[in-house]
């Protein structure tokens, strides 16, 4: 049996270009697929995919840090997940 998960409410504040490029990703999967997922989500999806990065954000003094840890952390997954593909040959 699956484990429900237990969902929590969290408030953000966003500037007028992260909220639009959000609501461009919703507008884009809506008019490209008829598939809506809302802002939220995508939030949400951000988050595991940060959080399957492993990323320790240990040392971060400001945000410039945050956003640095941040993009070595999303290139070093997504090299490791390159390397997994690549077939080995001898």
């Amino acid at each position: 049996m699956k484990e429900k998960l237990t969902t929590h409410r969290v408030v953000t504040f966003l500037t007028r270009e992260e909220l639009e490029f959000l609501d461009s990703l919703e507008r884009d999967m809506m008019f490209s697929t008829g598939t809506h997922i809302p802002r939220s989500k995508i939030i949400e999806d951000m988050v595991d995919i940060l959080r399957q990065t492993r990323m320790n954000a240990a040392g971060i003094n400001d945000n410039r840090q945050l956003e640095k840890k941040i993009i070595e952390a999303i290139a070093r997954f997504v090299q490791e997940q390159t390397n997994k593909q690549e077939p080995i040959s001898k």
